[in-house]
């Protein structure tokens, strides 16, 4: 296999973007990688120590920024679009600024894209997507009430990015919350964020009805090898389509005990401050694995790698 493609990974820094970076360099058919990123967050540490199996190209940029984009975009053979504002909860501060960064920006850079010849486009969407649902949710789920910009935007991107589909395949996936451990990893997610506050010795901070409340929870290494199949796949039904990718359906009170496994003093202070969303719902992944695409990743690995990464804290 040839070393012949050029992958540009927007938000190359971030959670999934640093430790994507690294497993695409050691691909024998990637020739360089360019990542567009605005430093906002200043994670510069997910520039260092990189491999030296290929070309990078680093570009300080913003995806709401034509001629960043068109600069990136140059040459490229597939995009890999992680750049957004993901903190879905300030995001209700700022939804316009959401709308340019998480909606804007994708309706432009498929143009662009188009104009350029990029053979492939994936999007990362968010099972957020889905709001008040209640039960168990699949992808044909058509009553989708976001409950804040972040979720309302990624909803609308999708639709975007789907009907980009054609001579450019493109596929979108609903990623569950992201867990694992990344150098460019932040904490403001649920499992993340508990498992910060658990390191620190202060009480994981859990709304009063959320215990027993179910989410569905992705893998930071199933996140990475669902992109790498996407980029693989060459089946014409796999692209143009939505798909909910999520490695586990599970409650809050089993995170917190996963957690305390390697924090053991670890305690929960219940508060009266409510969550977006109030209701327990599951999210199916049939559709994927119909697909082909097997889900490896667990919570207790994912959990105790981060917590290991904090050992002098522990």
């Amino acid at each position: 296999m040839s070393k012949n493609m050029n992958i540009l990974v927007t938000g190359g820094l971030g959670h999934i973007g640093s430790k994507l970076i690294v497993e695409l360099s050691k691909r024998k058919d990637v020739s360089k990688i360019v990542i567009l990123d605005n430093l906002h967050t200043q994670r510069y540490c997910s520039l260092m120590n990189l491999p030296d199996n290929v070309k990078y190209r680093f570009i300080e940029g913003d995806v709401i920024n034509e001629n960043d984009l068109k600069n990136a975009i140059r040459n490229v053979d597939i995009i890999i679009h992680l750049a957004a504002i993901t903190n879905a909860p300030e995001t209700m501060k700022f939804p316009e600024l959401t709308k340019k960064v998480n909606y804007d920006s994708v309706k432009m850079m498929l143009e662009i894209a188009k104009k350029e010849g990029v053979k492939k486009f994936f999007f990362p969407s968010t099972t957020s997507v889905y709001g008040h649902a209640q039960g168990m949710i699949d992808e044909s789920y058509t009553k989708c009430k976001p409950l804040t910009p972040y979720a309302e935007y990624k909803l609308k991107a999708e639709q975007e990015v789907i009907k980009a589909n054609g001579n450019m395949k493109t596929c979108v996936a609903r990623f569950g919350t992201v867990y694992g451990y990344s150098i460019g990893m932040r904490f403001h997610t649920a499992v993340n964020k508990f498992i910060f506050q658990a390191i620190n010795k202060q009480p994981i901070t859990v709304w009063e009805d959320a215990l027993n409340q179910k989410r569905p929870y992705l893998d930071l290494e199933d996140s990475i090898r669902f992109i790498q199949f996407f980029m693989d796949n060459n089946d014409d039904d796999f692209f143009g389509r939505v798909y909910n990718v999520l490695t586990e359906n599970t409650t809050v009170r089993n995170v917190i005990n996963i957690i305390k496994k390697s924090a053991k003093d670890t305690e929960i202070k219940m508060t009266k401050n409510p969550i977006l969303n109030q209701q327990s719902y599951e999210i199916g992944r049939s559709e994927i694995e119909k697909m082909g695409f097997t889900f490896k990743g667990n919570m207790d690995n994912g959990i105790s790698e981060t917590i290991k990464a904090f050992s002098s804290f522990i």
